[in-house]
């Protein structure tokens, strides 16, 4: 068991670490209050002090990833605002990255795809996912509003273009177990929605 003492913040997020890497190991059905608790480095007790129940700590478990991804995006879409090309490599770059480095994060997306039917995982995870559309929508609305996007392009359509990619590199990772992916093919990809001009000027910069 784990003797170091951590304030009450900080234990929480070692317990909801740990109890996403055991979701993602086991899924939710299969995953035990004890199985976490021996990740954690803590008694069983503890999970109930903080948590109260093995669904709580689920559902925590995905404010908590949703959240991160959220803080990410959101970031790279605000600093690189006026660098259209830019921010879509960047982002590009982020979700890898990310995918990478939280090996249990691409299981713990289509674990919580799979739970959606069931109202405490929609009212966890669905305000996070309205929250990243609408940060991409507003992006586009200012990219169009600039001239950089061509004429027509729809905001939700392309919102939802843009969350999918995230979606689409956790199914490579988990079908494929990397991504051997080359960021700047990936984001040539999104060339016909930009006008000529605009992607000449800024894909200089992504270089």
């Amino acid at each position: 068991m784990s003797t170091k003492r951590l304030s009450a913040e900080e234990r929480r997020k070692q317990i909801l670490r740990s109890a996403i890497s055991v979701f993602a190991q086991d899924t939710y059905h299969g995953a035990t209050t004890k199985r976490i608790s021996e990740e954690a480095g803590i008694t069983e007790a503890l999970i109930y002090r903080y948590f109260g129940s093995k669904r709580k700590l689920f559902t925590e478990a995905i404010v908590l990833t949703s959240e991160r991804l959220v803080r990410g995006l959101e970031e790279l879409l605000t600093t690189h605002r006026d660098n259209p090309i830019v921010a879509l490599k960047e982002c590009f770059k982020f979700y890898a990255f990310y995918l990478e480095k939280h090996q249990d994060l691409a299981k713990m997306i289509f674990l919580v795809i799979s739970e959606l039917d069931q109202d405490d995982v929609r009212e966890a995870y669905l305000p996070k996912q309205e929250r990243t559309l609408k940060i991409i929508a507003d992006t586009l609305g200012y990219w169009e509003s600039k001239g950089y996007l061509v004429d027509g392009l729809d905001q939700q359509t392309g919102s939802w273009l843009y969350y999918g990619t995230y979606l689409i590199l956790a199914l490579v990772k988990q079908t494929h177990g990397g991504l051997k992916i080359d960021p700047d093919f990936a984001v040539e990809m999104a060339r016909p929605y930009f006008k000529p001009e605009v992607w000449e000027k800024h894909s200089d910069l992504t270089r």
